[in-house]
Formats: C-alpha cells, sequence, structure tokens
C-alpha cells in the first residue's frame, strides 16, 4: 500500500509542478496583453486571468490532496 501511495504523490506533484509552472508562464503572458492599449487583448487577458485563478486552485486542490494522503 505503501508503494501505492508513493506512486500517487509522485503523480499529483508531478502534476502540481508543470499546472503551477504553467500558470505562471500563463499570468506573465496575460499581464503584458492586459498593459497594451488593444481593446481584444485586454478582453483576452481577462478571460486568461479567469482561467489561471481556476488552475491555481487545482494546484492547491492537488496540494491538499497529497497532505491528506500523507496523513
Amino acid at each position: 500500500m505503501d508503494f501505492i501511495t508513493q506512486k500517487l504523490e509522485f503523480l499529483l506533484r508531478a502534476i502540481q509542478t508543470f499546472a503551477g509552472g504553467y500558470a505562471a508562464v500563463m499570468l506573465a503572458m496575460m499581464g503584458y496583453h492586459f498593459m497594451t492599449k488593444n481593446r481584444q487583448k485586454i478582453d483576452e487577458a481577462q478571460d486568461g486571468v479567469k482561467n489561471i485563478v481556476i488552475g491555481i486552485l487545482i494546484v492547491v486542490g492537488a496540494q491538499m490532496i497529497v497532505a491528506w494522503i500523507k496523513g
């Protein structure tokens, strides 16, 4: 059972790392688009930030699952 727990924790950490890195890069890109004067880019940036917040919540959820598995 300990082997399964370790593999599941490794998988969740990998998802967390990938999602966190992706969120950071996308947040930087959306910040750049938000500073432009193009209204279409600003609207896209606002929608993108909403998606990034959802992604960050997924990362936090993965952290909570890992903490629960560890006990």
